[in-house]
């Protein structure tokens, strides 16, 4: 991205590259938790603006072809984390500069990233993407496990799934601290506890699986609640 220092930068700066659904090859998974020192604190009058501001932002993101995946509840789950959200874009800077976007929103202002990950989607054949359950970007499902792991044997993960749940690869190697992200992802909870633990016991599948994070899907109005 390349910036004019004539000018100051402003939180409106629009990312270098624009990019219709087609196009999107990569995902960022960001996961933020609440701070002891900086609570969130919301006055009932509040409410309706600041999530007004954030689906605002979310809208302008899609405009620039960076698409909100999903927002996840995670609270409970792990002790170090509250809020998880999924974004698409075709170009990694893009997917840098809607973090920032969102960020900024006062519902998220306050909260502490804690942890963070970038993947260029994994393309397989038309056949083992229908053998894995690929949704393409239909509605996200209800629950959804991140994982990152090391080399996959990919030629077997088809084995592993079933038609409940959903399984994606993406590349992280040189963008995160493994070679892989995996993602499960079912209506049914019990489908990705599935999915994940085969994913773990099967090393002739995939090596040294750690899952990270998984969280209930939810509408931008349900994080007011998730944070209080």
């Amino acid at each position: 991205m390349t910036i004019d220092t004539s000018t100051p930068q402003t939180v409106s700066e629009l990312p270098a590259h624009s990019a219709g659904p087609e196009e999107i090859a990569f995902a960022l998974f960001a996961v933020f938790r609440l701070s002891s020192s900086h609570p969130v604190v919301l006055d009932g009058r509040d409410v309706p603006a600041i999530v007004q501001e954030l689906e605002d932002v979310t809208s302008s993101l899609a405009e620039e072809g960076v698409i909100v995946r999903g927002w996840y509840d995670v609270s409970g789950l792990r002790s170090d984390a509250d809020l998880m959200v999924r974004l698409h874009g075709a170009e990694i800077e893009d997917l840098q500069w809607a973090l920032r976007q969102l960020r900024r929103c006062a519902l998220l202002r306050p909260l502490i990233r804690a942890w963070s990950a970038i993947g260029a989607e994994y393309r397989i054949d038309p056949a083992e993407d229908e053998a894995l359950g690929s949704t393409g970007f239909d509605a996200p499902a209800d629950w959804l496990a991140c994982a990152t792991a090391e080399i996959p044997d990919e030629s077997r993960l088809a084995r592993l799934v079933d038609d409940e749940a959903t399984l994606r690869l993406y590349e992280a190697t040189g963008l995160s601290e493994a070679d892989w992200i995996v993602t499960a992802e079912a209506d049914d909870p019990l489908n990705v506890i599935r999915l994940v633990r085969q994913l773990s016991e099967s090393t002739a599948a995939i090596a040294a699986v750690q899952p990270r994070y998984t969280g209930r899907s939810i509408e931008p109005a349900e994080i007011v609640e998730v944070l209080q």
